[in-house]
């Protein structure tokens, strides 16, 4: 490995170090290059600024994330029929996906909790709020279908507000499981009370028949 090479290396390592510790926001520049044993001109020959040396922790692992939830959202895509129609084996589909999102998030543990976490200040503080948009936004044609509903604009303001939260939830679900389980082991036992959990909620709000 050539000595640029174990440069890089060695200011991404640090980096990571002092935004885990600091956030993006309070991280110091001058921190960093000191621990990894260059000038802060000599960081500015391999990262253009504080953003671009963060974006080269997180960003290969938020498109990893991604990948694997718009993969999930394909499949369920050709999903049709009404909230009576869905089968064991369509919600062991959607329980294989959520684990497969899991292992991404255990797989990037550090990078997905600075994402998170610690990224005010930096262009993905807002990342929590994207990824919840997209997720409500496939959860409304989910919604719709399992309704029987012609089209979205059958969807009241009462339906959205509540996909809206549920949307919110199931980002909420993979969040604690990060947060609280020491291993993607324990994360996968926990998550298996929180899916029957959303499955339930979900049908019970659709079906409307428990408070009415």
């Amino acid at each position: 490995m050539d000595k640029d090479k174990q440069t890089k290396i060695k200011l991404i390592e640090c980096a990571k170090k002092e935004f885990i510790e600091k956030g993006y926001m309070k991280a110091s520049l001058r921190s960093i290059c000191r621990e990894a044993g260059v000038t802060t001109g000599a960081m500015y020959f391999f990262f253009k600024d504080k953003e671009e040396l963060f974006e080269s922790i997180v960003a290969a692992p938020l498109m990893s994330l991604m990948n694997t939830i718009r993969a999930h959202f394909d499949q369920e895509k050709d999903f049709i029929g009404d909230v009576n129609s869905i089968t064991a084996l369509a919600l062991k589909d959607d329980y294989v996906a959520a684990s497969d999102i899991l292992s991404v998030l255990f797989k990037y543990k550090e990078e997905c909790l600075l994402l998170m976490n610690r990224a005010q200040g930096s262009k993905y503080e807002k990342i929590i709020d994207s990824l919840v948009e997209q997720i409500y936004e496939h959860y409304l044609l989910m919604y719709c279908r399992m309704k029987g509903y012609s089209s979205k604009k059958n969807i009241t303001a009462e339906d959205k507000f509540i996909v809206h939260w549920m949307a919110h939830d199931q980002i909420d679900i993979f969040i604690h499981l990060l947060t609280h389980c020491k291993d993607e082991k324990e994360a996968g036992r926990q998550m298996k009370n929180m899916f029957n959990y959303m499955v339930g909620g979900w049908i019970a709000t659709i079906r409307k028949d428990i408070i009415k």
